[in-house]
């Protein structure tokens, strides 16, 4: 069983493989950052029970956070984490408890450093990898290199790379399409998410938003189902905050919603 707050990056970066053409890949690095702020802080309820119906069962809660800016090498980066536990209750039977940071380039949105710390039952792995840009553009992970592209993100800074997408690029029933490295398996894969309405929703903390609704198209495998029915809501707006997310697994559905918020300086 992977933790929740592995199946919330998972799902916010849409965790699907397929075959494409590496310059299909999104350039992050031509945008400019107007989505998340130094210090922002978002706070999430992971739920479960019946497909289609809302969450009655809690079982963790994760939490995403922009820690602020630093120098890294020869760059500044921003440092961004996330963590993420199972609630007491929970813990009685299977006990998570993760973190996972990224440093971030401020100016092309790429990775730079890597860290993975998970604790899910009996297992506990810590790990780390390098990104050598420029004319390495390698991997350094428990040793081993591993060519890149000039598109390669971490699973955590995919997500905030990707809150970065002008409104005006964001087309429904279009596909755009990253590259994420999998420090947990030490392999690339590409992925992508589709826009497929603009919708809005109820939200605890927010009242009524507009959002955007996505369809990743999730890779069945021992957590997910066989039914591509996943979906991720963002804000329809330039923060593109992640909001609220429904997705079934081999039996009846997760659901994960925003219950906090702390350090940002707009309304909707």
């Amino acid at each position: 069983m992977k933790s929740f707050l592995t199946i919330i990056l998972i799902l916010f970066i849409n965790n699907a493989c397929f075959a494409q053409k590496t310059n299909n890949l999104y350039d992050f690095s031509k945008n400019k950052n107007n989505s998340f702020e130094l210090n922002e802080e978002l706070y999430y309820k992971f739920s479960y029970g019946k497909s289609n119906k809302k969450g009655v069962l809690t079982g963790g809660y994760g939490s995403l956070k922009v820690m602020g800016t630093l120098k890294k090498d020869s760059l500044i980066a921003y440092k961004v984490e996330a963590q993420g536990k199972t609630t007491n209750l929970f813990s009685l039977f299977y006990h998570v408890e993760d973190f996972f940071a990224s440093y971030i380039d401020t100016s092309s949105l790429l990775t730079h450093q890597f860290t993975r710390s998970v604790k899910e039952g009996p297992y506990e792995k810590n790990q780390t990898a390098y990104f050598e840009r420029g004319a390495k553009n390698t991997i350094i992970a428990e040793g081993k290199r591993m060519g890149i592209t000039n598109y390669t993100q971490d699973v955590l800074s995919a997500l905030y790379a990707c809150r970065t997408i002008p409104n005006e690029e964001i087309v429904i029933n279009d596909t755009i399409f990253i590259q994420i490295y999998n420090l947990e398996k030490k392999e690339m894969f590409d992925t992508y998410f589709v826009p497929i309405k603009k919708e809005k929703i109820k939200t605890k903390i927010f009242g009524e938003i507009n959002t955007i609704k996505c369809h990743p198209h999730v890779k069945k495998n021992r957590i997910f189902s066989e039914k591509d029915e996943t979906y991720i809501w963002v804000t329809d707006d330039q923060y593109h905050l992640p909001v609220k997310v429904e997705t079934p697994i081999q039996v009846g559905s997760i659901y994960i919603e925003i219950i906090d918020a702390k350090n940002i300086n707009y309304k909707f």
